[in-house]
């Protein structure tokens, strides 16, 4: 029978791991050499992929010592996980209603870069419907941790953490339309101001959340991108959909088709007729 985990046990066991792993993986912020393709044109198709870039291998060490500290505590939970690493496997098997969620490093491109933040989440869902998540942004020491209907939480370096609120009207119409949703940006333009740089779903939800924007279109939306960083929106006021009135179930890996935040349902609603106007203008 599987124990029951309260989220807010699943925060007080996690956060500190989160809060090393964000401190450790400054040392690389902006740093990381390029060891594959670039390196060696010999490299190719998987081969290459799996070699690409000397971030991987920091993904794969941030994983399994997130994974580490969920084995110590939840070993009974499944696992949905970006990275094929050897303690993700000990979870295979595990027949359980709860499902952490996690994504070493969101935001790999600027990662690398150094030139916008990155991310680390983590999340716990319970029957596909996420009820507890921490996103940490290292590069501006931010730490967000939401629970299902308790509120979604930013704390800044030492500081108090304070209680995320949207307001009723949006303070900005800033919308990120992806550059894999790039058709119904000119669509988008009357309404809302589009942008698709930076990238990172974590980045965009939790600019969501913080009010920074008030909309976010993408396609093709992994659940381990989308999950962890959707209920801090969420919880700050938010609504996510990945169809019309359908929101998200986190119970396997997979990819959203489209994938639709808003700052309210309103909002939701014209992104969703902006989707259907393509699919329209798609099919003459």
């Amino acid at each position: 029978m599987t124990r029951h985990i309260d989220p807010q046990a699943f925060i007080d066991a996690l956060l500190p791991v989160v809060d090393q792993c964000a401190r450790a993986t400054l040392i690389f912020f902006g740093q990381v050499a390029d060891i594959g393709k670039a390196a060696d044109q010999t490299l190719i198709s998987d081969h290459a992929q799996e070699a690409s870039t000397a971030f991987t291998v920091l993904d794969a060490a941030v994983q399994d010592i997130l994974l580490g500290a969920v084995l110590q505590h939840f070993p009974q939970v499944r696992v949905i996980a970006e990275e094929k690493t050897p303690l993700k496997r000990r979870f295979v098997g595990n027949d359980s209603p709860y499902t952490v969620i996690l994504d070493p490093i969101d935001g790999t491109y600027h990662f690398k870069r150094g030139d916008a933040p990155y991310h680390i989440t983590i999340g716990l869902a319970k029957g596909g419907e996420m009820i507890a998540a921490i996103v940490a942004r290292p590069s501006e020491g931010k730490f967000y941790t939401a629970i299902k209907d308790r509120g979604a939480y930013l704390r800044v370096g030492k500081h108090r953490p304070r209680r995320l609120r949207l307001p009723k009207k949006p303070r900005s119409n800033a919308a990120f339309i992806s550059s894999k949703a790039r058709q119904h940006q000119a669509l988008a333009r009357p309404e809302f101001d589009p942008r698709e740089k930076p990238i990172g779903a974590a980045l965009v939800m939790t600019q969501l959340a913080e009010g920074e924007i008030c909309a976010y279109l993408t396609r093709q939306m992994e659940i381990y991108d989308a999950g962890p960083p959707a209920l801090i929106a969420e919880e700050a006021g938010a609504c996510c959909y990945v169809a019309e009135n359908r929101r998200p179930i986190y119970t396997q890996r997979r990819k959203f088709a489209y994938w639709v935040a808003a700052a309210n349902d309103e909002i939701a609603t014209r992104l969703f007729a902006i989707i259907r106007q393509v699919r329209r203008n798609n099919r003459t």
